[in-house]
């Protein structure tokens, strides 16, 4: 059974979601591929910066404004030497916080595997884009991460878990998240369904754009759940 976004009125959430898909890129017209380890480059570029939901929120007022800052980060720790890191914060109406992860990018057999872990502590991980040398604490990570593989065509990278989707404690215990994901120069647009155990679901598209850093009004809205991540699998790091 479908739930309407606006059905669900949500005040905090604790869950574990993710994002993305294999790659094998060509560039229109040609036919040579970018390596995997190109291929992480590349979509670390187009991932970091700061996007909002700004236009799409113009157009309907039932979808929250959401910002969402990615950057490019260094480990503490022992990490994948031949990974490239992310830290990713998201927000409501710009203020209050959505959600918070590390991302872990790198080569695979076919494209890039992407791992998203959520930290054990948010607070020590807040803030890491605004410091000159952005850090990821990799003993602050969870020891479970989702693991998904991300694929591109069309000069854009698209993933999706469907249908097997990711076990979340979000919105209640043993639920599940199927996620749909489109990464592109200035844009990332991303689609979450969750599934209860009772049989009900919901979600929404989220289209964000690439946007200069400037404070922006909040705007009141019922908080949604945002996934962000396409996952595929969970395993132990």
């Amino acid at each position: 059974m479908k739930v309407p976004l606006k059905t669900i009125k949500i005040t905090s959430v604790s869950f574990f979601t993710a994002l993305f898909t294999t790659a094998v890129i060509a560039q229109p017209g040609q036919t040579t591929t970018l390596s995997p380890t190109q291929q992480v480059g590349q979509v670390v570029k187009w991932f970091t910066g700061f996007f909002t939901n700004n236009a799409q929120v113009a157009s309907n007022s039932d979808i929250p404004f959401l910002t969402m800052e990615n950057c490019s980060a260094s480990v503490l720790g022992s990490g994948n030497s031949t990974a490239q890191y992310v830290h990713l914060e998201q927000y409501i109406g710009g203020v209050s916080l959505l959600r918070t992860a590390a991302y872990e990018f790198s080569p695979g057999d076919n494209g890039v595997n992407l791992k998203v872990f959520p930290y054990l502590n948010d607070s020590a991980a807040l803030g890491s884009c605004d410091r000159a040398t952005p850090q990821i604490d990799l003993s602050n990570l969870v020891s479970t991460s989702c693991d998904l593989n991300l694929v591109y065509k069309s000069n854009q990278f698209f993933g999706t878990n469907s249908p097997v989707g990711c076990p979340t404690s979000f919105p209640v215990p043993e639920s599940t998240v199927v996620s749909t994901v489109t990464i592109s120069a200035d844009a990332i647009d991303s689609f979450d369904e969750f599934s209860t155990p009772f049989g009900t679901s919901f979600g929404t598209p989220i289209e964000f754009q690439r946007v200069a850093k400037t404070p922006e009004p909040g705007i009141n809205g019922t908080l949604i759940s945002l996934g962000l991540v396409g996952l595929v699998a969970i395993r132990k790091r």
